[in-house]
């Protein structure tokens, strides 16, 4: 059994049926659950989704309500394991952040990353692998290559 995390792109796809990414992600994440694999999501994911879903359509969002997002927030939740953020991802990222020099949008991936290593968690399923910066002891996994 491997842990993944999902990555914020991985939910958005997930909620979204016009997506070409829906049914790849759908089926990917299928796939782990019936195959007695973990999926954890974390806050930051979730916010992340929230910001997404929230904004306008011209604006690459889904424009959806507060009210449509709570819902679909809230069946995230009930649907995957929750990780807590614990003082000790601070102390990861920092380490992680200054070790690899992150600069820019790169350090929220880098978060995700150091929730990661505070759970134990081996892998980030995500549809962008080259958000992430190489970590030992963690395995960015696209849906393609559980799917192939």
């Amino acid at each position: 059994m491997t842990d993944y995390l999902l990555d914020t792109n991985i939910l958005l796809r997930s909620r979204d049926i016009a997506s070409p990414d829906y049914n790849l992600v759908d089926h990917t994440i299928r796939y782990l659950i019936s195959n007695n694999h973990q999926c954890f999501i974390t806050s930051q994911v979730l916010i992340e989704f929230w910001v997404v879903a929230i904004r306008p359509v011209p604006v690459n969002g889904f424009g959806w309500t507060p009210e449509e997002t709570k819902r679909t927030v809230q069946m995230l939740i009930n649907q995957f394991e929750w990780l807590e953020e614990t003082p000790d991802v601070f102390r990861f990222w920092f380490s992680l952040a200054t070790t690899h020099k992150i600069s820019g949008e790169r350090t929220h991936d880098l978060r995700i990353q150091a929730v990661v290593l505070t759970h134990n968690i081996s892998h980030i399923l995500t549809l962008n692998p080259k958000d992430f910066v190489e970590v030992e002891g963690i395995t960015i996994v696209h849906p393609n290559s559980i799917n192939s």
